[in-house]
């Protein structure tokens, strides 16, 4: 077994000089001897040692250090003495210790055995680190009034407030009222027109009897399109309806109507301010981004269906 560290083969015909029936090799004896000598066997067992290690790059027994330092040490006997309501001792210590050596140890363990490769988990975590590392480390410099105001003006869009209603609505239930469903809604609509309270009248509902100043986006969403559309360009005072939403019949009344409004700067100022500090930092974020990805060779193997012309 020893053999391959020092290159040597067995024997055959003719290593020691001779062929088949010639001279028998010199010193028998003494070979044989040498062969079980321990000293040897342990000189060579450390050249092979000496040979792995020196492939692998170093000493494969040399354990990787894990170092807690003292500002670490400080910190958990801070900690640990606010809990127990006195300084801890050494062995109390290493007790607090011991539970982080362990994580670090695992996780070396686990790199070298290769378990954070193709984890998405490990991946998605680390590049939400990175992220966190590469934006939003620093708010940009206060702007000018008149930065501000030049933004204000430059995007309108962001800052006005779009068209909102205020409306009552009465729900029927199909399920609840079954055939006579239309019947019931044309007499609950009467009843309405002539004045009758709206909670008097049609079934309960989780849905608001009134909505103060809801967005389009809000109304559609509850009530879906026919009725939204039919609020938003109403005439406010009189009950309509019904109109259909995945609960049921609804009629509905429109109160108020305000139309989109673009408020005057010194209102909006904190939001135009917010708006474009967040701005700036997604414009650096960017930034960053493009200066780490021109670092890399990126190569889309895209399919042959999409041409030429699109790649």
């Amino acid at each position: 077994m020893l053999a391959p560290c020092f290159g040597a083969r067995p024997a055959v015909s003719g290593d020691y000089g001779g062929t088949k029936g010639g001279p028998k090799p010199r010193h028998p004896r003494i070979m044989l001897k040498l062969l079980k000598d321990p000293l040897l066997h342990f000189l060579a067992l450390g050249a092979c040692l000496f040979a792995v290690s020196a492939l692998r790059g170093g000493d494969a027994e040399a354990p990787e250090r894990i170092i807690v330092d003292a500002a670490e040490i400080e910190r958990l006997r801070d900690a640990t003495a606010l809990m127990r309501g006195r300084p801890p001792t050494r062995d109390e210590l290493l007790e607090v210790v011991e539970p982080a050596i362990r994580d670090e140890v695992l996780y070396r363990e686990a790199l070298a055995l290769g378990l954070d490769v193709d984890d998405d988990e490990v991946r998605r975590r680390l590049i939400e680190k990175m992220q966190y590392l590469t934006q939003d480390l620093a708010d940009p410099e206060p702007p000018s009034e008149e930065a501000l105001r030049q933004f204000y003006e430059g995007s309108p869009q962001r800052f006005t407030i779009p068209e909102r209603v205020t409306f009552e609505q009465v729900f029927f239930s199909p399920q609840m009222r079954g055939e006579a469903l239309d019947t019931d809604v044309a007499a609950g609509l009467a009843a309405l027109q002539a004045g009758a309270d709206p909670a008097e009248v049609g079934d309960r509902t989780p849905l608001q009897l009134r909505f103060e100043e809801a967005a389009r986006e809000r109304v559609a969403v509850l009530f879906g399109d026919e009725l939204t559309e039919a609020l938003f360009g109403a005439e406010p005072g009189s009950w309509s309806g019904p109109y259909r939403s995945d609960f049921g019949l609804h009629l509905v009344r429109l109160v108020a109507h305000q139309p989109p409004r673009l408020p005057p700067f010194a209102e909006v100022r904190d939001q135009v301010l917010e708006t474009y500090a967040a701005e700036q930092r997604g414009e650096r974020n960017e930034a960053e981004y493009r200066r780490m990805r021109a670092r890399y060779d990126v190569v889309i193997d895209w399919p042959d269906e999409l041409g030429e012309a699109d790649r």
